[in-house]
């Protein structure tokens, strides 16, 4: 099975142009997205909106009706009873509109739902090196922030929009049956507030995107000084009146950018009502003049006033939702650009073919760079690893290590090379083949606020009930005597962020992850650093079982500490992102090259200086 095209998402350059033209695809996308999301409630709304609009025909005919009765007769005899039913359906388009208003609140979430869980999906499965690319993080940024507020403006604009256009309609076909000259100037009225509309979305739309890296600095600031992560460094380095003020420079930025585009929005949003405003009341002229040259009656004078004053009003109404689309277009482009890039829905897919197991993984000229990077992290790597084989990689800062194990594990795709399983290229296996027959320990593993018996599933979550093989696992890494010992033993909530929680020390959390590792139960186990926050014997210890409790298993081991690694089947030395030398240990030292130069330097280190003769 091929692999699929790598899952990408980029960042637009610049905003498209906002323009009437866009209108009918931005409203066919958002109807599209709310269709998606609910469309029960979407029905539900549209139709109350369809009664609330269309129903105003009937009481504005029969009003005039009425006005033309009582001028006629000159009293209110034999009006009452259709009085009475003019009320009823205005009573009626009254309460359908209240009614679809209130359901565009649940609307709004649930499109939150829908486009929340749809930016997760896709955050979920794009290539690993998507998170290198500023501008995969803008989109993001902005995606998500605005799920938040965009959903419930989808919601109204749409709605309000529907709602508009569908009494515009109504009134403008009463409207058209008394005087039809009154209705195209009429909705010329309307003309300079759409025109508005269109230009006050842009204005917005632009400034958000010249925002986003701003926000997200501001983000992170406030991420620096609220987290308890950070809190440590901040207090010891005296950070926080530093990471303020920065905040407050970002911050009075942002208020200049906002300022700028309020006054410029307000400005073109006063020129369209003063256009506006003069055209219809050049249209109240106009039917002042009808009347008074005899072309209408007085009743159907007032019939059309009402009609007219009502029709501008739906139709800035209707400006008002378009201007509340436009409004919303990041985040319809955004997550149309999300969902693009994942079109699939993961989680309801049907799971790969399993493949257990391997005989041999061989690397071939792999070459890779991250995309911020201006030169290789991997250099023409060539490598093997047979199965049950402890493999060990060594190497300084910024050898390639670490960006090596994660292109094994396919987190990583390389721009040049070939890895194979036993001949096939894991660029024609699905990724979640591939990453269900690894299990990873990398140096910044993730300290999950979850109970201790669900961090360790997390390595295979789909066993999680499988308390057994939760102890085992834990067992395995010398976790389980201080995690039977918490208050609610395995259920003990991890992390003291929330109330009940317990917090470990860094080698107990290393050991919690590594149990994690143990009980994805996988055939490659690829171990970053699993002991660098463990003391000299449990390091020892560790090392010491670790052929027997990864019997049978592929490991990829690094690490610095060179006593741990002269043991492996096969020692790789990387340096500038190659492979300069690989062998035993006691090849390698034979060899006198920079393997046998670094471990004698560390174990130096351990040494007495030999005092001179």
């Amino acid at each position: 099975m091929a692999d699929p095209t790598p899952i990408t998402i980029t960042e637009l350059a610049e905003p498209p142009p906002v323009d009437l033209r866009r209108l009918p695809a931005l409203v066919a996308a958002a109807v599209r997205m709310a269709w998606a999301a609910a469309p029960r409630e979407l029905l539900l709304v549209f139709g109350l909106q369809a009664i609330g609009g269309l129903g105003l025909i009937a009481p504005i005919l029969a009003g005039r009706d009425l006005l033309n009765r009582v001028m006629t007769t000159g009293g209110f005899e034999g009006v009452l009873l259709p009085g009475a039913l003019v009320l009823v359906l205005l009573g009626v388009t009254n309460l359908a509109g209240l009614i679809a208003t209130a359901r565009d609140d649940i609307l709004s979430e649930l499109l939150n739902r829908y486009a929340t869980r749809r930016i997760l999906l896709a955050a979920g499965e794009v290539e690993l090196e998507e998170f290198e690319r500023p501008g995969f993080h803008n989109r993001l940024e902005r995606a998500t922030t605005s799920a938040a507020l965009r959903p419930y403006q989808l919601a109204q604009g749409l709605g309000g929009l529907a709602q508009a256009l569908l009494g515009a309609v109504g009134v403008a076909v009463a409207l058209a049956a008394i005087e039809p000259l009154l209705l195209p100037v009429t909705v010329a009225a309307a003309v300079p507030l759409w025109v508005a509309g269109v230009r006050s979305g842009h204005v917005l739309y632009a400034a958000l995107m010249r925002l986003t890296p701003a926000e997200r600095e501001r983000s992170y600031l406030v991420y620096l000084l609220t987290r308890r992560e950070s809190a440590v460094e901040v207090r010891a380095y005296g950070l926080s009146r530093y990471l303020r003020d920065r905040w407050e420079r970002r911050t009075d930025e942002r208020m200049v950018e906002i300022r700028r585009t309020v006054r410029t929005r307000l400005k073109i949003t006063l020129l369209a009502r003063l256009t506006s405003g003069a055209v219809l009341a050049g249209v109240l002229a106009l039917l002042v003049l009808l009347t008074t040259a005899g072309r209408l009656t007085v009743a159907d004078a007032g019939a059309a006033a009402g009609a007219v004053l009502l029709l501008a009003a739906r139709l800035r109404v209707a400006a008002t939702g378009t201007d509340q689309l436009f409004e919303a277009a990041p985040f319809v482009a955004d997550l149309r650009g999300f969902i693009a890039a994942a079109p699939g829905v993961p989680d309801l897919l049907p799971p790969a073919p399993a493949r257990r197991g391997f005989d041999r993984l061989t690397v071939t000229g792999l070459h890779f760079t991250y995309p911020a990077a201006d030169r290789p992290a991997l250099r023409g790597v060539d490598l093997c690893l047979h199965s049950g084989e402890v493999v060990a990689l060594v190497g300084e800062n910024g050898s390639g290590k670490t960006t090596l194990a994660k292109l094994l594990g396919r987190l990583y795709r390389p721009q040049a090379g070939r890895s194979s399983l036993d001949g096939t290229d894991l660029a024609d296996l699905p990724p979640g083949t591939v990453h269900d027959n690894v299990a990873v320990l990398f140096q910044d593993f993730q300290r999950y606020l979850l109970p201790a018996a669900d961090n360790i599933a997390a390595g295979r979550w789909q066993r999680s009930g499988d308390q057994a093989a939760v102890v085992a696992a834990a067992t395995a890494a010398g976790a389980h005597p201080f995690l039977s010992a918490l208050p609610d033993g395995y259920a003990t909530l991890l992390g003291p962020q929330f109330v009940g929680g317990t917090d470990l020390s860094g080698g107990q959390w290393q050991r919690v992850a590594l149990a994690r590792a143990f009980f994805r139960d996988a055939p490659f186990v690829i171990l970053d650093e699993p002991t660098a926050t463990l003391d000299a014997r449990a390091e020892a210890e560790l090392f010491d079982r670790i052929r027997a409790l990864l019997a049978g298993r592929t490991v990829l081991l690094i690490s610095h500490r060179f006593s741990t690694v002269r043991s492996a089947d096969r020692i790789y030395v990387l340096a500038g992102g190659r492979v300069v030398e690989h062998g035993t240990h006691a090849e390698l030292m034979a060899l006198g090259g920079r393997y046998a130069e670094l471990f004698t330097l560390q174990a130096a280190g351990y040494l007495d200086p030999v005092p001179p003769p």
